[in-house]
């Protein structure tokens, strides 16, 4: 598959034109959709060891539903900042496929840190393996598009990062605001219920 070799190329730091990221889009699908199943079965694996009395569980099923969705809303918000980030300064001219750039850049450093963080590598010991995926991605983008650092390309996919965990952010206090309000509401509803029953009594 172009996407592979493409990513091969991306993860040894290779710099390569957008020529080499024209292949099919279900590809770029294909790695993404990898990418959040592998996300789910790592998150599985480091509690329990996978056996295949274990594929039955509703809660592995869940995990890779859960990592399949998160990896397919956190991929189009970064590529959207990058691709923003990208244009900014008359940089590039948007007309080159940066979503498969980005999904092949991203196959191999992900995939090697969902592999060790199955097999129960400490938390720490991953950090750097982020951060090269960060460079991977950069460094990517960089040689694809020449007018963009790696400094400048770097801070494009920060962006996007940030952007992420400003929504999570966003969203945890709006889920714990209804969660108050629903709170409320039972406690309301259970004191008017007692209040009732001592008038009938």
């Amino acid at each position: 598959m172009d996407v592979i070799r493409a990513g091969v190329s991306a993860f040894l730091l290779r710099e390569q034109p957008f020529e080499r990221f024209r292949f099919s889009r279900w590809q770029s699908r294909f790695v993404i959709t990898l990418l959040g199943v592998l996300q789910g079965l790592a998150m599985h694996m480091r509690v329990h060891a996978l056996k295949a009395s274990d594929l039955a569980l509703p809660t592995l099923w869940g995990k890779v539903i859960f990592g399949v969705l998160s990896t397919w809303v956190a991929f189009p918000i970064i590529h959207r900042a990058c691709r923003w980030w990208l244009m900014r300064g008359e940089r590039w001219d948007g007309k080159d496929d940066l979503f498969n750039l980005m999904a092949a850049s991203w196959l191999l450093p992900f995939a090697l840190l969902y592999g060790l963080y199955a097999l129960g590598v400490a938390g720490t010991l991953l950090v750097p393996i982020l951060i090269y995926a960060i460079w991977v991605n950069a460094n990517a983008m960089s040689g694809a598009v020449p007018k963009a650092s790696l400094g400048y390309s770097i801070a494009g996919i920060v962006n996007g990062l940030a952007l992420i965990y400003a929504l999570l952010f966003g969203l945890a206090i709006v889920l714990a605001f209804i969660k108050l309000v629903l709170h409320s509401g039972g406690r309301c509803l259970l004191r008017h219920a007692e209040s009732s029953r001592c008038r009938q009594n």
